[in-house]
């Protein structure tokens, strides 16, 4: 046979390798799917201590086509009209990802599959399920002429299992396939050691099962290289978890979460020989950067937290549809018991009233003399009181409007701690309400919503996704609880939309009649992040009481919207968190918290209308029976690395020496726009830190690189939110 699969002269004089390129197509990016580029740091032992690198870079691959690594930093793209064209990765030498290098032609969309071993091979199964063979000359050149050299009869046992597999791949002689499992028996991943001849199948040596156990919603497979093979699922349905295997027979399992957010056709840049890296050498991706100055020594910064100003005023601001202040309307202020967790109808006190001003601002002082129920719920709670700010106002063509904004205060008298809180949460909801419409369809009640129709929708679907995509990125001013993000405007009212007309107070009012807590659930929430890359290693801590800010939310006219925020302070009673995670481990934490709907009545029009409106709150902190304490949340170690590194502004980043450790215990986090996703709808949150709630890296003995560490938002020793690690 010409060019026989064996190893060329080069090919077998080669070092083994480590820090082998791993490509993803990635098609959840948006109206834009990339190709992405991990890092398989350590693919002889399957990165058993470690995880596949995100190096932040990638290059825009439509939708519809596909691609098949060649090894050497080649990767051979199907357009979408069917053309074959060649790649080569040179984001090592500062170039970009796919720098073309050839243009083959022809029609390829004929092959359903089509894959090489890294070799001077491609694989490619035909209309007609038959294995076609193509020979590559000078495959690292990506340039080589390709020849079609032998067909394998669709009905060889070989080809058969690859018409039958979830997923096909090679590494050098050997061809994978893996058949995931189904409802009454485990999936499996065959090698089938290929071997060329003049007659007779190169299949004839038959298959091994090299995995066992594969689980109903693994379908993709590669490898790197002899003696290891990756697998995951390939769509957001599920949670994306990559876990590696070894071995020379059987593979074993060696890491059950060694990558996340794996979605889409996957191949790697394949060796001939697999090695692991010199624990002294730090990852790197990309061309070096030169410095041209020095970060400082990250110190840690033990003083006291600085007295925040006293947060005693309730305050938000209201406007109207289009952006103009919803000026000269009422607004009453009412306590919100955040600890009640008993369903049925509820008292709620009333702490004030006052008139928007011009801007549409309002300020309500909190009372020196609270009500017993209320004075009670804030000691509880740490000191902080939570209330609901309701405005009513009408158009001129008659059409009732709504707008509520919860808020947080606390007493002179009450903690540093919890003051800080309450004006930390003041200064994270600092955008104003929109008023909206009491629309016709909110004069009848909803029926409670079931955990299958919760489940369609968009955050209960992004919350199966295994890694953090929206960071700190607002939510969506509309949600369903049911389905996708809504559309239509909600400004527009039979026909008519009312934005820009004058609103001015609704003529006789509304009066709250009934508030009623009708479900209650335990949801697990985004409480810290930690991060910790080359030897290093990642500690968060979050104990004895609350220390959080959750955003609320309100339906009205079947949207959901952000309207605010509780300030969380009660009692835990217990210690979580987690320590010493790494290297080369960054995740989210979280704790069980109570979330509860209430459904309030509204008689407006004189009493003529009756009107619905429902609200979400978290609450306690609630462990659910048999449930855990805490739980590891969204992986985030797309963050940390190089490319994160050399893209953060210089002001932020700083070091920590060997063998020592830095934290942030004071000032405020990030806030996780995707911290929860309860009754299926996706609300914020943010922890303010103490010495009770922090995150923390220790670092290791070695000294060949710097433990590189920066802030997101500012400087590690001022107002971070939090830092990555590199």
């Amino acid at each position: 046979m010409p060019g026989a699969l064996t190893a060329t002269s080069a090919q077998a004089a080669e070092a083994c390798q480590s820090g082998i390129a791993t490509y993803v197509h990635d098609l959840t990016s948006g109206p834009a799917p990339v190709l992405r580029k991990y890092l398989d740091w350590d693919p002889l032992t399957g990165n058993a201590a470690g995880s596949l690198l995100d190096s932040g870079m990638t290059a825009e691959l439509s939708r519809d086509s596909r691609f098949f690594t060649g090894g050497k930093g080649i990767i051979y793209v199907i357009a979408s009209s069917g053309e074959l064209k060649t790649y080569k990765d040179n984001t090592a030498t500062g170039g970009s990802l796919l720098t073309p290098v050839h243009e083959y032609g022809g029609n390829w969309n004929g092959y359903s599959d089509v894959w090489s071993g890294g070799d001077n091979r491609i694989f490619a199964r035909n209309a007609r399920g038959a294995l076609d063979v193509y020979s590559i000359d000078n495959p690292s050149s990506g340039t080589g002429a390709i020849k079609k050299i032998r067909t394998v009869p669709s009905t060889d046992p070989a080809v058969v299992a690859m018409e039958q597999a979830d997923d096909v791949w090679s590494a050098g002689a050997t061809v994978y396939t893996l058949k995931r499992g189904v409802a009454d028996r485990p999936g499996v991943v065959k090698a089938w050691p290929y071997a060329e001849s003049a007659t007779g199948s190169p299949f004839s040596a038959g298959s091994t099962n090299v995995i066992n156990g594969i689980g109903t919603k693994t379908t993709r497979g590669w490898s790197p290289g002899p003696g290891t093979v990756y697998t995951a699922g390939d769509t957001p349905d599920y949670t994306g978890i990559a876990h590696s295997y070894t071995g020379s027979q059987t593979m074993s399992l060696v890491n059950a979460e060694v990558g996340a957010g794996i979605y889409g056709d996957v191949h790697a840049d394949i060796a001939s020989c697999l090695a692991s890296p010199s624990e002294d050498v730090k990852p790197n991706v990309g061309a070096e950067i030169p410095e041209t100055e020095t970060p400082p020594v990250a110190v840690n910064d033990d003083s006291p937290d600085p007295a925040p100003q006293d947060p005693t005023e309730f305050s938000g601001k209201f406007i109207l549809g289009d952006g103009r202040p919803a000026a000269g309307l009422p607004v009453k202020l009412e306590a919100v018991d955040v600890l009640n967790d008993t369903l049925g109808e509820e008292d709620i006190p009333a702490l004030g009233e006052t008139v928007t001003d011009a801007d549409g601002s309002w300020k309500i002082q909190l009372p020196e003399s609270l009500p017993e129920s209320v004075k009670a719920a804030a000691t509880a709670n740490g000191g902080a009181v939570n209330a609901k700010a309701t405005v009513f106002g009408e158009t001129a063509s008659d059409v009732p409007l709504i707008g509520t904004r919860h808020v947080s205060a606390a007493p002179a008298s009450a903690s540093a701690a919890t003051r800080a809180l309450v004006a930390n949460a003041a200064e994270d909801m600092e955008a104003p309400e929109k008023l909206l419409p009491l629309t016709d369809d909110m004069k009848q009640e909803e029926s409670e919503p079931t955990e299958a129709q919760y489940a369609q929708s968009w955050a209960s679907k992004g919350e199966a996704i295994s890694v953090d995509e929206l960071g700190d990125k607002p939510l969506p001013e509309y949600q369903s609880d049911t389905g996708g993000l809504p559309t239509g405007d909600p400004y527009v009212v039979n026909g008519t939309d009312i934005k820009s007309m004058a609103v001015g107070p609704m003529d006789g009012g509304c009066d709250r009649v009934g508030s009623k807590i009708y479900a209650k659930k335990i949801y697990y929430t985004v409480v810290g992040e930690g991060h910790a890359y080359w030897d290093a290693k990642a500690t968060v801590d979050y104990d004895s009481k609350l220390s959080s800010t959750v955003e609320t939310a309100m339906k009205i006219g079947g949207k959901w919207q952000i309207d605010g925020s509780v300030t969380l302070g009660s009692a835990m009673s217990v210690t979580t968190g987690y320590t010493n995670r790494g290297p080369y481990f960054a995740k989210q934490w979280k704790v069980p918290l109570e979330y509860k709907k209430r459904k309030t009545t509204y008689k407006c029009n004189y009493g003529r209308d009756t009107y619905y409106t429902y609200t979400m709150t978290a609450g306690r902190y609630k462990v659910p029976s048999g449930g855990a304490v805490g739980k590891y949340g969204k992986d985030v170690s797309s963050k940390d690395g190089a490319y994160g590194f050399r893209h953060s502004p210089k002001r932020h980043r700083a070091y920590v020496e060997p063998q020592s450790y830095f934290q942030i215990n004071k000032n405020r986090s990030v806030k996780w726009s995707s911290s929860v996703s309860a009754f299926g709808v996706k609300l914020g949150a943010s922890t303010q830190y103490d010495r009770e709630h922090k995150q923390r890296i220790t670092t290791g003995k070695r000294k060949t690189s710097r433990h590189d560490i920066w802030g997101k938002n500012d400087r590690v020793s001022g107002k971070p939110g939090v830092f990555y690690s590199y």
